[in-house]
Parts: C-alpha cells; structure tokens; sequence
C-alpha cells in the first residue's frame, strides 16, 4: 500500500509537539533577557568598583574630604567617568552613600528590582559599589 500523505493521527502529534517546542523556546527567551539585564547590571557594579570609584575617591582626598564621595559635586560629575545604564527608577545619588554600605547609589526595576548600594570611602579604603536583588532581598554576586 503506497502512502502519499500523512493521515490525521501524525499531523496532530507534529502540532502537538511543535506548540511544546515554540512554549519552550518563548520561555527560555525571557529568562536570557532578564539574564542580560543582570549581568549588565553585574558589569556596570565592576566598573563602578575598578575605576570609578577608585577615581572619585582620589579626587575626594585631594579635595582634603579625607576620601568621603558624599557630596553632591561628585554626583554631579559622575558622568565625566562612566555613562550610566538608561532607564533607572532612582539617582544616581553619592550623597546616599554610607558606612554601613546599604546607601542607594542608582535603583532599576525590571521583572525583579534592583539597587546599587554603596559604602562611602574614608582614608584608608575607597567606596565600594554592591548590586542588590529588592525582591529577594539578597546581594548579587
């Protein structure tokens, strides 16, 4: 018996699995754009540790601010060392930063909202930059 076709039975299975497939496909797509979102998040917290902050602390020692970034002058020239990431829901604000390290530097909200926290410099130790998950409630690494 010669078959030209596929009978009924085949063609529901092949839409069947083809819906499975594109479900699949549509879910792992979101979850890489989040993803993304993070780990630009994660790389602009790294840059802002490398060299912005190191920078903005330099220029608070000589400033003789004894290494303290909070101070509306240096927020205000944040942008001569980095470009900020777009679409932020709070700051950026130096002022916010603190010795306990949970000041707000810059808030963004995607799927999860996110903070950069920011400890102050002093002396010895140049400010440092932490990405926060506020949903979770725990520190990104």
């Amino acid at each position: 018996m010669k078959r030209n076709a596929f009978n009924m039975i085949e063609l529901i299975f092949v839409i069947i699995i083809l819906g499975i497939l594109s479900t699949v496909t549509v879910t792992r797509i979101g979850s890489m754009t989040e993803r993304a979102k993070v780990a630009k998040l994660k790389s602009f917290v790294g840059t802002l540790n490398r060299s912005v902050g190191p920078a903005i602390w330099f220029s608070s020692i000589n400033n003789n601010h004894s290494g303290s970034i909070v101070s509306p002058d240096y927020t205000t020239n944040i942008n001569n060392y980095i470009e900020l990431i777009p679409d932020y829901t709070s700051g950026p604000s130096l002022t916010n930063c603190n010795s306990t390290g949970d000041g707000i530097f810059l808030s963004y909200s995607y799927s999860v909202n996110y903070e950069i926290h920011c400890t102050d410099g002093n002396q010895t130790t140049s400010p440092a930059f932490k990405l926060y998950n506020q949903t979770d409630s725990i520190y990104v690494e």
